[in-house]
């Protein structure tokens, strides 16, 4: 683990109200922990990198891992018809990756 995260980080119940407050509003303003998590969670460099594609119009989004640039995605099977619905599964997926913690769907 790296030691620059910070330790309630790494408390899954702490990540987990985290997770909470984003499940409210995915978009838009968050509190200060909430924002610093997420930009964290960003911050991977883009190859190999999870995202989100919309493969029909503000309809159907794909789980996606980019693969470096001119190169094509990687498309990772999850499917998902609601933009929020498709938000948090990348933030429980972006937190698997980098911190070893599994939230729970729901």
């Amino acid at each position: 683990m790296n030691p620059y995260v910070p330790a309630e980080w790494r408390q899954g119940e702490h990540l987990q109200a985290l997770y909470r407050e984003f499940c409210v509003k995915t978009t838009g303003q968050h509190s200060p922990a909430l924002q610093r998590l997420i930009n964290w969670l960003r911050s991977d460099p883009m190859q190999g990198k999870l995202a989100l594609l919309c493969t029909v119009p503000h309809e159907e989004w794909q789980l996606v891992r980019m693969n470096g640039r001119g190169l094509p995605m990687s498309r990772l099977g999850e499917t998902y018809h609601d933009i929020d619905d498709s938000e948090r599964a990348i933030f429980r997926h972006r937190v698997q990756a980098r911190l070893g913690y599994a939230i729970p769907a729901g």
